[in-house]
């Protein structure tokens, strides 16, 4: 027993020595980099010499785990190298993207390991936000998360220089690869677009997909997360559409109620072939004929219909003009209007307009002409 406790002091006092050994040595190479304007690296007014070091104790950080699971959730789990790996990079979520959509970012600190990618080579994580591709926040090995200021690593884009001490890395990206789709949709038939590795069960997050203005009167589409459901009307053009994917993540509180959400947008073109329906013709309706009428005269009017679909119905509708109570009554059918009136009295005005329906239900109503007579107007039939 007495040996067991020794053997176990032993461990610990070696535990403490290494820790600190590689805590001087990380600041150590804090003061030995060079500030550049020329890499990616946090802003000269950040103060690394007072930085503070989270501990596993804060369970608003993964302190733990690499820059992959921070920021993701609002709940941080305690994750090691290897289950990261495995979670996000070797699924595919997250693959390799030196583009302006690069959210994170994977330090080795030997080229070996990072030629193989061995996880147990990967020394050091940081996450990139939105303003310049600039890092909010990193993490070093397994000593935990700096959360005030990239501790002492900058990013420099030059691979084969970096500055002392040595370090390799790869940027990645959250992936919108999307599964196959139909590359030869037909009008009227549903078709759906979805990404291929969805993200949103464990890093929250969130889909959105879009078309163009220009493409919505022949292009139907309806939101359901890491998929969407697109429909072609029978009277789309031949041509190409464009939908876009916009993917948001990076949501997750930081420290201080602060987050920094990442948006990717990926956009694919969807070529639709074949001719479509030709577009109806609008239905279109004009009338002319008498504007005054007598009682020694007839009234007459003729009523035209074009576009739509024929046959057409006609449908006359008169209201009396003085009279505020008075309203439209239809008077007659057919494109041939008979009016007239058996009195001499005194001048009336009307208001006289025609409907016209065709074949498909579509109809088309004129504006109202007026009609002044010598006393009331009756319909006449020939």
């Amino acid at each position: 027993m007495k040996n067991l406790k020794l053997l176990m002091m032993s461990f610990v006092v070696l535990t403490f020595f290494s820790c600190s050994e590689e805590t001087i040595k990380q600041d150590a190479e804090v003061v030995s980099t060079t500030k550049s304007t020329n890499t990616t690296q946090k802003t000269l007014v950040e103060d690394c010499s007072s930085k503070t070091l989270l501990v596993s104790g804060d369970n608003a950080y993964n302190c733990f785990g690499l820059a992959f699971s921070l920021s993701e959730t609002q709940y941080k789990t305690s994750l090691d190298n290897a289950e990261i790996y495995n979670q996000f990079i070797s699924t595919d979520i997250f693959v390799e993207d030196n583009s302006s959509n690069a959210s994170k970012v994977l330090y080795w600190n030997n080229k070996e390991d990072f030629d193989a990618k061995r996880v147990q080579g990967i020394d050091h994580a940081a996450i990139l936000s939105d303003a310049g591709g600039n890092m909010v926040y990193s993490k070093q090995g397994l000593t935990g998360l700096y959360k005030n200021c990239i501790s002492y690593y900058y990013l420099w884009e030059n691979i084969s220089s970096p500055p002392p001490p040595n370090y390799f890395y790869r940027k990645y990206a959250l992936n919108l690869a999307l599964n196959p789709y139909e590359t030869n949709p037909q009008r009227n038939v549903p078709f759906t677009l979805s990404v291929a590795h969805d993200a949103s069960a464990v890093l929250e997050v969130s889909y959105n997909w879009e078309i163009a203005a220009a493409d919505a009167d022949y292009l139907t589409i309806v939101n359901n997360g890491s998929s969407c459901t697109l429909t072609f009307n029978e009277y789309a053009p031949k041509r190409g559409y464009t939908v876009t994917l916009k993917a948001q993540h990076q949501r997750g509180k930081i420290y201080d109620q602060i987050s920094v959400p990442k948006e990717l947008t990926k956009r694919v073109t969807i070529n639709l072939q074949g001719d479509p329906t030709p577009l109806p013709v609008p239905l279109t309706a004009s009338f002319t004929g008498s504007s005054y009428v007598t009682q020694s005269s007839m009234g007459s009017w003729s009523a035209t219909a074009s576009g739509g679909t024929a046959p057409y119905s006609y449908y006359w509708w008169l209201k009396r003009q003085q009279d505020p109570d008075s309203f439209y009554l239809q008077v007659a059918t057919g494109s041939i209007l008979y009016m007239s009136t058996n009195t001499s009295v005194k001048s009336t005005y009307y208001n006289l307009y025609v409907r016209v329906v065709d074949a498909n239900g579509q109809s088309f109503t004129t504006q109202p002409k007026v009609v002044q007579s010598t006393g009331p107007l009756v319909p006449f039939d020939l």
